[in-house]
């Protein structure tokens, strides 16, 4: 019989877990300490998506982020070597997400309505003498407006 272990926790079991996924121990750190690295304004618009060899590919929510970010690299890749328990990342590349996500896929079109004709006065006839009345300069209004100009 083996001798008996404390229960490991779950945040362990997952960061194990997520570091033989990553295929690098300690990896899975990066997305713990990422905030507290950028800092808030940064961690808003971007955020790490794969440790690729010793490149972090992170994807940036806009163009002008992403040419800051080009031009902070060196800072960030400093920083957050700087948390983790050994330097992991020599690099990062930036991946534009731009409306990605949340936009609709392109669509056609549908052309303009047509204003259909105005109803003949004919069809007031039935209605009580102020509804026709009012009816009567609605349809009046609507042939000034069809008119051709």
């Amino acid at each position: 019989m083996s001798p008996r272990r404390d229960p490991a926790s779950i945040d362990g079991v997952l960061e194990t877990c997520l570091d033989r996924v990553l295929g690098t121990r300690g990896a899975s750190a990066i997305w713990r300490i990422w905030s507290d690295a950028v800092g808030a304004a940064i961690a808003r618009r971007a955020e790490p998506v794969r440790l690729r060899g010793r490149t972090l590919v992170v994807a940036v929510s806009s163009a002008p982020w992403m040419q800051e970010l080009n031009l902070l690299k060196r800072g960030i890749v400093a920083a957050v070597n700087e948390r983790l328990p050994r330097p992991l990342v020599e690099d990062l590349f930036l991946v534009l997400t731009e409306g990605r996500a949340s936009a609709p896929p392109p669509t056609r079109r549908a052309p303009a309505p047509t204003c259909p004709p105005p109803p003949a006065t004919a069809d007031l006839d039935g209605l009580p003498p102020a509804l026709r009345a009012s009816f009567a300069g609605v349809l009046d209004a609507w042939r000034r407006r069809a008119r051709p100009r």
